[in-house]
């Protein structure tokens, strides 16, 4: 099992996902908020690359502009979720799991 935190810089994009109906991907239906912060636990791969490819795309196209901070929240999604997985870039603006780098416990 594997656990990635959303920044609470991040708190307003998250929820606006999360709240989609249906929901974009069933990664978001496993976040969870933690006090000021949002986490995903999860052991599937694609989740990983959801939350990935979430982040870049906001780096690569922001629907609205964003601060240092933000933008530094959505590098340290992209390189927690990188922590765990092998992420190669496809297009301008995504990500795709590639396979894990660390044996599941």
């Amino acid at each position: 099992m594997v656990t990635i935190c959303i920044p609470p810089a991040l708190r307003h994009e998250a929820e606006a996902v999360k709240a989609e109906n249906p929901p974009v991907h069933p990664a978001w239906q496993k976040v969870e908020q933690r006090g000021c912060h949002y986490s995903l636990r999860t052991s599937s791969i694609e989740d990983l690359e959801e939350i990935a490819d979430w982040a870049y795309s906001w780096l690569m196209e922001p629907a609205c502009p964003i601060d240092k901070t933000k933008r530094q929240a959505f590098q340290n999604v992209i390189t927690r979720a990188g922590r765990w997985v092998h992420l190669q870039k496809v297009g301008s603006c995504h990500y795709h799991a590639m396979g894990w780098k660390h044996k599941q416990r």
